[in-house]
Order: structure tokens, then sequence, then C-alpha cells
């Protein structure tokens, strides 16, 4: 096969391989869904523990951070949180009263958080 076939093809090719991943920004808002479930028995007392990860999450900088109770199922919970950026979210992980919270919230699941987070794209 003659290199005039060739060419065509692998120039088309070539910004595909010569791309260059660009690193996320750190300017970029993060979100932050998380699935909670509480174990029937104590759901009260965990729920007023979530409730409390929400009052220090929005006084520690979070752009919003709900609590939400599932209909039909009152022992799931929906946590949405913004941060105003992923450094930011991770700095809160990182706080010994959001840890404490943690741990104390640990005693009261059913099943282990399912976080589920991203970039906002506007």
């Amino acid at each position: 096969m003659s290199a005039k076939y060739w060419s065509l093809p692998l120039l088309a090719l070539a910004p595909l391989v010569f791309a260059v991943p660009t690193p996320a920004r750190s300017d970029q808002q993060q979100y932050v869904v998380v699935y909670v479930e509480l174990l029937p028995a104590v759901q009260e007392p965990g729920a007023d523990l979530l409730d409390a990860l929400a009052a220090f999450g929005r006084r520690r900088g979070a752009n919003s951070f709900s609590v939400n109770q599932e209909f039909g199922r009152s022992n799931f919970y929906v946590l949405l949180e913004t941060w105003k950026s992923a450094s930011d979210y991770q700095a809160f992980l990182k706080l010994d009263k959001t840890q404490a919270l943690l741990k104390q919230i640990g005693h009261f699941l059913e099943a282990p958080f399912d976080e589920r987070d991203g970039t906002l794209i506007e």
C-alpha cells in the first residue's frame, strides 16, 4: 500500500495520540452526593448527627450542605453538598470535628456511605 493512503488516516489520528490531558482546575466547584442508610432502630439520633455534620459543613465553607430524607424509606438519607473547590472539600474532611462526627455516625449506619462526587460543570 502506498504512503499516500497511510498518511491521511495517521494525520487524522495524530491529535488523539498527542493530546495532553489537562488537570482539573482547583477553583472549580465540587459537588458531593452521599447516600446514607441508617439502622432503623437508631434513625433519630443518626439523623441528628447528619444534621450536625451539615451545619458544621456550612460553617466551614460549604456553599450548600443539605440532609434529605427519602420518601417511603425513613432510614435512607441523601446528603447534597457543593463546595468552592475540591481542596476545600478535602480540607473539611480532614478536620478533627468532621472526623469525630463521621465516626459517631458510623455507629448508626446500616451500610457504608455511598459517596459520589465530581466537578460542577456550568
